[in-house]
C-alpha cells in the first residue's frame, strides 16, 4: 500500500479509473492529491502573433481555475469509498511539467495516472502527457488505461 499518491485528474475515463485504482492502492491512513492542470493556450491570435505571445491576463486564470475546480468536483463526485485523506489542486500550466512539479513538491511515492486524456489528438502529434511523465518522474508512475485490454476472447484486468 502507498502513504502518498498523486492522481493528475482531467474528467476523462482513463481519469476517473486511474482514481479508483488509486484508492485501492493507497493505505487508509494515506492522502489522494487529486491534481488538475489547466493549460491556457499560448495564443489565440494565429501564426501573425509568434513572437509576441500577450501576457496571461486575470480573467483567462480565473476561468481556467474555475474549470478545474469543475473537473476536481465531478471526479470527487464518482470517486469510490475511500478511508484515506483526499486534497486537491488546480494549477495552470504545462500539464506534464506541472505533474512533476506538483509530485516533487508533494514528496508522493507514485503518480497515478490515465494512459490518455482529453486530448487525444494534441498527444498523438507533440507526445502524450502521460509519456512524458513516465520518463522524467522522480517516482513511480502508474498508467491506466481505460478499460482492461482486449486479447481474443479473454480480458486483462488489473
Amino acid at each position: 500500500m502507498f502513504r502518498s499518491l498523486l492522481i493528475p485528474v482531467d474528467g476523462s475515463g482513463h481519469a476517473r479509473r486511474a482514481l479508483s485504482i488509486a484508492c485501492q492502492l493507497v493505505a487508509a491512513d494515506g492522502v489522494l492529491h487529486l491534481l488538475n492542470v489547466q493549460e491556457i493556450p499560448t495564443s489565440t491570435y494565429g501564426i501573425a502573433t509568434i513572437g509576441t505571445r500577450p501576457p496571461l491576463d486575470t480573467f483567462s486564470k480565473e476561468v481556467a481555475e474555475e474549470a478545474g475546480r469543475a473537473a476536481l468536483d465531478s471526479m470527487m463526485e464518482t470517486m469510490p469509498a475511500h478511508q484515506c485523506r483526499v486534497e486537491t489542486g488546480v494549477r495552470v500550466g504545462s500539464p506534464a511539467h506541472t505533474i512533476i512539479e506538483e509530485a516533487e513538491r508533494l514528496g508522493v511515492e507514485a503518480i497515478v495516472m490515465g494512459s490518455r486524456g482529453l486530448s487525444d489528438f494534441r498527444g498523438m502529434m507533440v507526445g502524450s502527457v502521460s509519456h512524458r511523465v513516465s520518463h522524467t518522474a522522480p517516482c513511480t508512475v502508474i498508467s491506466v488505461h481505460d478499460a482492461p485490454h482486449v486479447h481474443g476472447e479473454r480480458a486483462c484486468a488489473l
